[in-house]
């Protein structure tokens, strides 16, 4: 599907198959000299095919084009490689860049299990093969133009301001046009679906403290149309920014609860495991791998900023993280 958002500007849609975010919002320019495309899909067949046929649709040439990648994962960032090989030129924080390249090698997955064994994982060699972020990610080295907070993108009438926003990955990027007050959100707001919000060790800013942080840093901003990397267009994104405030703080107690109801000392894991999570598996156990660690990092992420605010206990007992709560009636 293609849809005109303004003028030459386009909303380009790119099935995401047997994943939970169902398809991809990808943002085509069609501009006088040159194109701008902002996120390309998985690097899988119905992903690519839908991506190439919307740009022969639109009569836009890679070659020609300017690519932005808003952050690092492999929905945004399937098919950089390829794009490059066929002349594009790539744009990405400078940060999110260098972690795609990494992550297009082996070395860089196999590290993943060091996280497992911290979260009470048992570590299983093919845990992450049908991770998407792994089977559907770039492939093949590329080179990058680096984009910083308040650069300007331009293409014809369109004035894009950069905006970082940290929090859903490290370092990723909106584009803000104020004059025609359209905001291209990625990830960072997300409708009806929440943004995940991850860990990826404490090399890092606490990633959900950033991503509230980021939230209060557009609210004001004068948008009439946000446009959302998944799902539907947001017309009010103030009230989409307060629910997504009232979910993780709605998180945190689900959290805090479990802590205090089960009186002992508790792995990501096994939290992530009482928590509630919109999959069809009733079992922890029927959970796909996948969504197993989707659901471990986003709970790290929660418990990680309980931990900072001193809401909750964290122990680091022979490498594994633990979570209790602050009373000390504790189980041995």
């Amino acid at each position: 599907m293609i849809e005109e958002i303004s003028k030459n500007y386009y909303r380009c849609v790119i099935p995401l198959p047997q994943n939970p975010l169902k398809y991809l919002n990808s943002y085509m320019i069609k501009g006088k000299d040159k194109n701008l495309i902002i996120d390309t899909g998985f690097n899988r067949k119905e992903s690519r095919e839908a991506f190439f046929n919307h740009l022969e649709t639109l009569r836009i040439d890679p070659a020609n084009s300017e690519v932005i990648i808003t952050h690092l994962h492999a929905d945004h960032s399937g098919l950089v490689g390829e794009l490059y090989r066929l002349g594009a030129r790539i744009f990405f924080s400078a940060l999110e860049g260098e972690i795609v390249k990494m992550e297009t090698t082996e070395r860089c997955w196999k590290s993943y299990y060091v996280l497992m064994r911290q979260y009470g994982f048992q570590e299983s060699e093919d845990f992450f093969e049908n991770n998407p972020g792994k089977a559907y990610r770039s492939l093949g080295d590329f080179e990058f133009v680096v984009l910083r907070e308040n650069d300007i993108v331009s293409i014809d009438d369109y004035h894009f301001q950069v905006i970082t926003v940290p929090g859903h990955t490290p370092e990723m990027i909106n584009l803000y046009e104020p004059e025609q007050r359209l905001y291209i959100a990625a990830d960072h707001v997300l409708n009806i679906i929440t943004p995940h919000i991850s860990f990826r060790g404490f090399q890092f800013p606490v990633f959900l403290k950033q991503y509230l942080n980021s939230l209060k840093k557009i609210y004001n901003y004068n948008i009439s149309l946000m446009l959302p990397a998944h799902r539907t267009l947001i017309f009010d994104h103030r009230k989409r920014i307060d629910e997504l405030f009232k979910h993780h703080e709605v998180r945190l107690q689900e959290i805090e609860r479990i802590l205090s109801e089960n009186q002992t000392k508790m792995t990501v894991q096994e939290v992530a495991a009482q928590m509630r999570w919109r999959i069809d598996a009733k079992k922890w156990s029927d959970y796909p791998d996948a969504q197993k660690w989707f659901a471990a990092t986003e709970a790290m992420a929660h418990l990680d900023y309980l931990a900072n605010l001193n809401r909750i206990k964290m122990d680091i007992i022979d490498g594994v993280f633990y979570f209790s709560s602050l009373n000390n009636n504790l189980k041995k």
